[in-house]
């Protein structure tokens, strides 16, 4: 769907865009739980320390509805791409372990 942002929302992205207000996009697409689980495949990019704790949640979770990034769990051909700093709040053995799939599947190519 198609939403129009907030002067507010404008205002707090300006800072993707050299602060300035009217370089920031006045429309926005959403994307529901139900166009994610209905796509064929699906992937994230979550990148940068700020969006560790949204990681944490998608990986180690429980599927809820506080952290929309959860459902993906429920999806077959979902994958999420990742930086290390966005990987800060997992637990160890998390991370071990999505790197040792990450070798076998480059192993594979």
């Amino acid at each position: 769907r198609i939403k129009t942002l907030t002067h507010d929302t404008r205002v707090a992205n300006s800072r993707f865009f050299d602060g300035d207000v009217d370089l920031v996009p006045k429309y926005a697409l959403t994307v529901g739980v139900g166009t994610l689980l209905d796509a064929e495949e699906v992937m994230i990019l979550v990148l940068g320390h700020q969006k560790a704790l949204a990681l944490q949640a998608a990986v180690e979770g429980n599927v809820n509805h506080m952290w929309t990034i959860t459902c993906l769990q429920l999806h077959p051909k979902a994958v999420i791409v990742c930086d290390e700093p966005s990987t800060m709040e997992l637990k160890v053995k998390t991370l071990k372990y999505f790197n040792e799939l990450e070798a076998e599947n480059i192993k594979g190519l």
